[in-house]
């Protein structure tokens, strides 16, 4: 959705479309919501996407699945002489794509190498890392004292927010707790139901409230690079098997704010504060995120 509607943005002219399986949780209702349009693929073979392309004539595929890697696009590829495929990758797959978009701070050029071909170009780390517009915002408010925000994703199906926050009540009953989440997430009502917590369900000002809290605790993947974009002082969990590329980079900077979600506990909890209370870790770590880079370098090539 970021990079559809920066796209759009910047040339109005772009007729952008998508296109999923009909799955669970879905956000094809925001999507439309958006002024895109949605087409529905009754199954993940490749003909029924070969027939949308060739229906919809498409020019530009960008490929954003952990279904779909080598075999997938190179069929695609061979029934589709002059389409190019951009295909989204954070966890070093082989792909049949003419580019490679790896947003994560973690990602290296040089470890393509041996899974694409010499002529795919490979857009990666901090510099393309897709943030929302309210990311690249200035907050000048004060951060509240002994206020937290938990952002581990829409759905959170471990349940860790409810886990983590009445940790931190233990630690501190003086807290003061925001969980961010979606209506997606089936643990909303046992979350809700806490009333020493502030339950946040699909808000649109995320960057806001994320910027008035003292620290942040969230999951390892795209959530952490808008911590990190905001400069938040925060402790990250590895809540997924993609998320340790994440973790195993920020451990290699000495950076010690990973809790792996089996290992989480109050005493872990406990250490990750009083570690991120005296430690900058912005001064081990150097980040280039841009709004229109990764924009530039599409639109140049639909030229």
């Amino acid at each position: 959705m970021v990079l559809a509607k920066r796209l759009k943005a910047q040339n109005k002219q772009l007729q952008i479309i998508f296109s999923s399986l009909d799955l669970k949780g879905n956000i094809n209702k925001e999507i439309l919501k958006n002024g895109f349009m949605v087409y529905i693929l009754k199954d993940n073979k490749t003909k029924s996407l070969n027939d949308l392309i060739k229906n919809l004539e498409v020019d530009f595929l960008i490929i954003d699945s952990y279904d779909i890697y080598e075999d997938f696009e190179k069929k695609i590829k061979t029934k589709n002489k002059n389409l190019k495929i951009l295909s989204f990758d954070d966890t070093l797959n082989f792909h049949c794509s003419d580019f490679i978009l790896n947003h994560g701070i973690q990602a290296d050029k040089k470890n393509y190498k041996k899974l694409v071909s010499k002529n795919c170009k490979i857009w990666c780390g901090s510099k393309y890392t897709l943030l929302r517009d309210e990311f690249f915002n200035k907050y000048k408010k004060k951060p509240e004292k002994k206020s937290i925000a938990i952002i581990l994703g829409g759905n959170d199906v471990l349940n860790l927010s409810s886990k983590i926050s009445k940790y931190l009540l233990k630690i501190d009953n003086k807290y003061k707790i925001s969980i961010i989440t979606s209506n997606v997430n089936i643990h909303l009502e046992e979350l809700k139901k806490n009333l020493n917590v502030k339950v946040l369900v699909d808000i649109d000002n995320i960057a806001e409230v994320l910027s008035s809290k003292e620290f942040v605790i969230s999951a390892s993947g795209g959530t952490l690079f808008e911590v990190l974009a905001l400069k938040k002082k925060f402790i990250n969990i590895e809540v997924a098997n993609n998320q340790k590329v994440v973790t195993d980079f920020l451990k290699q900077k000495n950076i010690k704010t990973t809790i792996k979600a089996d290992e989480l506990s109050l005493e872990k909890l406990k250490e990750k504060i009083e570690y991120i209370e005296k430690t900058d870790i912005y001064k081990k770590i150097d980040l280039k995120f841009s709004k229109d880079r990764l924009i530039k370098k599409i639109l140049k090539e639909l030229e």
